[in-house]
């Protein structure tokens, strides 16, 4: 069994349960269980889905680092031309819904192209007040464009990025968005982020399938703001 390193050790009670995860509630972070390896920076392999209201403690015989790794700049230039195109292609083929939804992205970006290129921690709590909590599920699509800047700021050569990043994700975090959310925004603030997006900004090329399929929007937000991130860091 596998889990990730911030998963680890964690207990908890099983707060929400599905067919293919189960949500542990350890003390306001959330851990992700699944019967396969995990893909998020808070997951943990499972040999069965717990129940709702089990208490749970997360094992693990091998101990998966979802830390980014700060792309190179020819890494970095073929991930902005190939995130751009992919996250495009899916929102028009998955129809009206998708292009709705891809509407928070769209407003967003300018806002973190701005905080970004800036290096402002005031433009940055802007960004964040305007995206975190904004699209439906239980990632709303606002946090994972935020999410996906998040974790390559983090790992970036900024000096003092650890201010524009708290800006970004704010203080009362937890009041905007669901623990789940809160959670990973939290994990990619400190420069970890899902096993695709490590493997894209390390330069597997094939990883951006893999990191746009997760979720209805999910991915391709975080595709988007891990490419803006990338184009102007």
């Amino acid at each position: 069994m596998i889990a990730a390193r911030p998963a680890l050790g964690r207990r908890g009670v099983v707060a929400g349960a599905g067919r293919e995860a189960a949500y542990v509630d350890a003390g306001g972070f959330v851990v992700v269980l699944t019967l396969v390896p995990p893909v998020l920076p808070n997951g943990a392999q499972a040999a069965r889905l717990p129940a709702v209201g089990e208490e749970v403690v997360v094992h693990a015989d091998e101990v998966w680092d979802p830390r980014i790794r700060s792309p190179a700049g020819d890494i970095a230039a073929a991930i902005v031309a190939a995130g751009d195109r992919a996250v495009a292609g899916a929102i028009v083929a998955a129809g009206a819904r998708a292009v709705a939804a891809g509407d928070v992205v769209a407003r967003g970006r300018d806002a973190l192209t701005r905080a970004i290129a800036a290096r402002d921690p005031a433009l940055a709590a802007e960004a964040g007040a305007e995206l975190i909590g904004r699209g439906g599920g239980l990632t709303p699509e606002g946090d994972d464009l935020v999410g996906g800047v998040a974790a390559v700021v983090a790992v970036g050569p900024w000096p003092e990025k650890e201010a524009w990043l708290r800006a970004l994700i704010g203080e009362d975090l937890r009041r905007r968005t669901t623990a789940l959310s809160a959670t990973l925004l939290e994990l990619a603030a400190a420069g970890m982020g899902p096993e695709p997006l490590q493997a894209w900004l390390a330069g597997d090329a094939a990883a951006l399938e893999r990191l746009t399929a997760i979720g209805h929007s999910t991915g391709r937000a975080i595709a988007t703001g891990a490419a803006l991130a990338v184009a102007n860091v």
